[in-house]
């Protein structure tokens, strides 16, 4: 079935169309028939509770020395999904506080902490909310992230690592579009703050990818509005630990655990 009645109104974002690229079903079940996530996620929690405390630091509302007391206090009423295995719940509690006990942030004018901004993209229009907006000789866009990204190789040849960064670029260069509207310029580098591994990783601004992402996000919107078949990818790691409106999901509710993965349409 064909939803192009409620797409073309849809406020979009980055997020949105990465998940019609991981799953079209999984956007179906969330941002058609709306369905709300009735499990939490431990690797979402963490996330957002990092998020938290770092927007917390930088708008002076907690001092760097109350950040690990803060962290602790507060850790299991956010972190309420249960983490794949123990090794992994251990290895990014660890982390979280080896990293509030070094943060460490450059000398900048801080323009924005966690920004919600609205733009738009040709006739389509989008929100987003920006970890951080600095001014260091010129603007600068931060992505506070858990994922443990790598500096870019530089080798002729992309490695899987290269391209797993240019994929998180394009969140990016989606907010680009924003910073453009919002004032009148565009960013000199887009940073993002690998907080477990305490790695800052700078790219600088590329008109060229700035447009590509453009030329994507618009491609997929309109792969989006023809979309008929809404089939799934199963893939257990990903449902299980990721997606928060699995439990909801029939394709999941006939493969599940009985596959550690399924790849492709079920």
């Amino acid at each position: 079935m064909n939803y192009s009645h409620i797409i073309d109104n849809m406020l979009w974002s980055y997020s949105r169309i990465t998940t019609f690229e991981d799953c079209h079903y999984g956007f179906l079940l969330k941002y058609i028939k709306k369905l709300k996530g009735q499990e939490r996620k431990f690797f979402a929690d963490y996330g957002s509770f990092m998020h938290l405390i770092i927007q917390k630091y930088l708008t002076g509302e907690l001092k760097k020395d109350e950040l690990v007391g803060y962290y602790l206090l507060h850790f299991r009423e956010n972190v309420v999904g249960k983490a794949p295995t123990y090794s992994i719940f251990q290895n990014y509690f660890k982390q979280g506080i080896d990293y509030l006990k070094n943060i460490e942030f450059p000398e900048e004018e801080i323009i924005g902490v966690e920004e919600e901004v609205l733009f738009n993209l040709d006739d389509k229009n989008f929100i987003g909310f920006i970890d951080k907006i600095s001014e260091r000789g010129g603007v600068v866009i931060t992505d506070n992230k858990s994922r443990d990204l790598k500096e870019r190789t530089g080798k002729a040849k992309p490695t899987k690592s290269d391209k797993e960064l240019d994929k998180y670029l394009r969140q990016l260069y989606i907010y680009s579009m924003a910073i453009e509207q919002k004032y009148g310029v565009l960013p000199k580098e887009l940073e993002f703050n690998c907080f477990r591994t305490q790695k800052v990783i700078n790219e600088p601004f590329d008109m060229d990818e700035y447009e590509r992402t453009k030329e994507w996000a618009l491609k997929t919107i309109s792969d989006i509005s023809n979309e008929t078949e809404w089939n799934p990818n199963v893939e257990w790691f990903k449902c299980k630990y990721l997606c928060d409106v699995c439990n909801q999901c029939e394709y999941y509710q006939m493969f599940g655990d009985k596959a550690k993965s399924i790849g492709g349409d079920a």
